[in-house]
């Protein structure tokens, strides 16, 4: 039952943390633009829109915010409020761009049943504060499974080692489309 009351002490927190930092610190990158993504445990380009949230579709699939796999080279420099980290999304592989629909930030913590560093490694976001779970041992072997498919972030939630929050700034969840394209090396 402590696990329950510390995750939801940790999603208030969140809550609090997302609401002061959507308000006062603006995207890093306002305009379009490519970021990484996970996306079936190999990186992905995103084609980043602007600042604007359209209206949401029918259906939108989760886009989830990680604390970064490599800290020296997180995917994103900082977006929606949060400082650097990494995202995940479900990538369909083909060729060429490919438009996934629309995607909803969905941030990724610790859950009732998770442990840091014991089941789940953490890293605090540098501007809200949020503690982001970047990986987790989600078959009980010992050794942390990296968070970089959609499938071992939903198995995570699923044990409780996360928990998936989505803010909803405004009364909206903070929604965007997402074409991804393989990754161009630089």
């Amino acid at each position: 039952m402590a696990g329950v009351r510390a995750a939801g002490f940790v999603m208030c927190a969140i809550a609090a943390a997302f609401a002061v930092a959507w308000g006062t610190v603006a995207p890093a990158a306002a305009l379009g633009s490519a970021e990484r993504v996970w996306g079936n445990g190999t990186e992905w380009q995103l084609l980043m829109p602007g600042n604007s949230s359209p209206p949401l579709k029918d259906k939108t699939q989760p886009f989830y915010v990680i604390a970064p796999i490599d800290p020296a080279n997180p995917q994103s420099a900082g977006r929606w409020g949060f400082g650097p980290h990494d995202s995940v999304m479900n990538v369909r592989p083909r060729q060429g761009t490919d438009t996934t629909g629309m995607c909803a930030m969905v941030v990724v913590v610790p859950g009732p049943n998770g442990v840091p560093g014991g089941n789940i490694d953490v890293i605090p976001d540098p501007n809200t504060g949020a503690p982001l779970v970047r990986a987790a041992d989600v078959d009980g072997d010992g050794v942390f499974d990296l968070l970089t498919s959609t499938a071992t972030v939903e198995t995570a939630a699923h044990a409780g080692l996360v928990a998936l929050f989505q803010p909803l700034p405004g009364g909206s969840a903070v929604a965007f489309t997402c074409p991804v394209r393989h990754m161009v090396h630089e």
